[in-house]
């Protein structure tokens, strides 16, 4: 017998489907009831904000729990009630805490792409990728990437060539074939520390902090001509094409200091006014 268990209210709610008939499917229902009769309160209130890159010292530092067969999203979420953040990675990770830490930022969705162990049809995140949820419906703030001196623009540097047997940067790097844009391969490539970065091919993106020197314009802006995968108004390089950008800081005239007024000297000065003569006595 099949039963419909929704034991998570997100954006697109989760359902499960367990066969009573099969004792380890039996078990697993009766372990998802206990969980859902213990913290219902908390599986009603989670939003999925989503996938986010991992660091080494881990985006959330709280609680963990590790579980390679069955983890679900139910299972972590009931884990990590009390904390404010909750996330599953690499199909059986779990991780909880009360804020996200420094380095860890919004990644493109296509790189949260496991399956959870116990569940698959849910995604739990991915290589180094966690599937971020949590109590509030805003987003947790980020830490951003302290550049010195501070980045706050981008401009357009030009379509250039790929070069061969590289990478014309080779920084990071992220590929997605339904959500790369500009602004998100920008974002993507300051967060992780770089100021240069450049689409490829529809959904490819590149990092670095220079462009390597075999790189040389293209003939023809032209030469960069696909359609970014997430925004078609945007142009996504091409075919050993990429469209190269940088981050800058806000554009600073340089203020002239306010020279003291110069005394007037024009081409011919004016002789100071001669004193009057005295009047001569009377004889």
């Amino acid at each position: 017998m099949l039963q419909s268990i929704s034991l998570l209210s997100t954006p697109t709610s989760t359902s499960y489907l367990l066969d009573s008939n099969n004792p380890r499917s039996s078990s697993k229902m009766h372990r998802f009831l206990t969980l859902a009769a213990l913290v219902p309160a908390a599986l009603a209130q989670s939003t999925y904000y989503g996938c986010y890159t991992e660091i080494p010292t881990r985006a959330l530092t709280g609680s963990s729990l590790i579980d390679y067969d069955d983890m679900t999203l139910a299972l972590c979420e009931a884990h990590c009630v009390g904390f404010e953040l909750w996330g599953v990675e690499y199909s059986g990770e779990c991780y909880c805490g009360d804020a996200l830490a420094a380095g860890s930022f919004p990644a493109f969705s296509t790189d949260c792409n496991m399956p959870c162990s116990g569940d698959a049809l849910s995604t739990c995140g991915g290589p180094n990728r966690i599937s971020l949820y949590g109590v509030s419906i805003d987003p947790p703030p980020i830490i951003p990437y302290a550049h010195s001196p501070p980045v706050t623009t981008t401009e357009y540097v030009g379509c250039h060539t790929e070069i061969s047997g590289g990478r014309a940067l080779s920084g990071a790097s992220a590929f997605s074939l339904t959500d790369m844009t500009i602004d998100g391969c920008g974002v993507y490539c300051r967060e992780s520390g770089f100021l240069w970065f450049g689409l490829e091919y529809t959904a490819e993106c590149f990092c670095g902090n220079e462009l390597h020197e075999d790189s040389t314009l293209a003939e023809s802006d032209e030469e960069c001509f696909m359609a970014c995968s997430g925004e078609p108004e945007e142009v996504c390089g091409g075919p050993n094409r990429i469209s190269v950008y940088k981050w800058v800081g806000e554009s600073e005239e340089p203020e002239d200091p306010e020279d003291p007024e110069d005394p007037e000297d024009p081409e011919d000065p004016e002789d100071p006014e001669d004193p009057e003569d005295p009047e001569e006595p009377e004889e």
